[in-house]
């Protein structure tokens, strides 16, 4: 594996029990008319961290190696065409192991405003990146 221009783009993710909870939370607030009724809302954590130490960590919680290589942007997109392209012209099984949509998907910041959720039915993380992180580890031991 490598990162892409270093990992440096911010992602967030979103501990399940918080998915969850999220889910329940805007139930009890769901009537006709109530602030939540008919919208869409991102849900996450919301702490946003570099890419590569999301999934270093990730690792860490896996007891395997961390990532620490990285290629340019370019260089993976010129990659991930090369794949493409061989992959669609010759017998290969399985998906490419690089995509020009997968390298562009590494290197964009994916993290969102929360707040609406927060406002329109109460929802707050209740477990954090580290605690998820941490309770990932304890299971996987």
């Amino acid at each position: 594996m490598r990162l892409i221009d270093g990992g440096n783009n911010r992602i967030d993710t979103t501990y399940v029990d918080n998915a969850a909870q999220a889910h329940v939370d805007a139930f009890d607030h769901l009537w006709p008319g109530s602030a939540c009724s008919g919208k869409a809302y991102f849900i996450s954590n919301g702490e946003p961290r570099p890419l590569r130490e999301i999934v270093n960590a990730l690792l860490c919680a896996a007891d395997a190696p961390q990532v620490s290589a990285a290629i340019p942007y370019r260089l993976a997109y010129g990659i991930g065409a090369a794949c493409e392209l061989a992959w669609r012209s010759l017998p290969l099984r399985g998906e490419p192991p690089l995509t020009r949509f997968l390298t562009e998907q590494l290197a964009t910041p994916h993290w969102y405003d929360i707040s609406a959720a927060e406002r329109d039915f109460g929802y707050r993380p209740r477990i954090s990146l580290d605690e998820g992180l941490d309770r990932l580890a304890r299971m996987l031991r």
